[in-house]
């Protein structure tokens, strides 16, 4: 039987995109230099927002928000992890998972 391997941008993507279905997520935060630049010219990609490590078998996602003002900073966070968490295990099969919210700012409303 052959393998499926899942890129390590594949899992980015699905965090991020999953990441912005949350309540409160207003937006995503480019982790590098070159994903700021992007960002800055509009051409932004939704995995620069994450940043995922493999260490012994176990896949670590840190994710970079920017949430709503006005809310529970804690829920939010608690609410983007299990979310996460589900629905990477669900459509990759991976087990062993942490996800890390890692908020960066928070937008008032206008």
């Amino acid at each position: 039987m052959g393998k499926i391997i899942v890129t390590k941008n594949a899992i980015a993507k699905l965090a991020t995109l999953t990441a912005m279905e949350c309540y409160g997520v207003v937006g995503l935060v480019p982790t590098t230099f070159t994903g700021k630049v992007l960002s800055l010219l509009g051409k932004a990609e939704l995995t620069k927002a994450a940043t995922v490590k493999i260490n012994n078998k176990k896949v670590i996602i840190d994710i970079y928000v920017v949430l709503q003002s006005g809310i529970k900073v804690s829920e939010v966070a608690n609410t983007i992890v299990s979310q996460v968490e589900y629905k990477i295990k669900k459509l990759t099969g991976i087990k062993d998972l942490e996800v890390n919210v890692i908020v960066v700012g928070v937008k008032r409303e206008v």
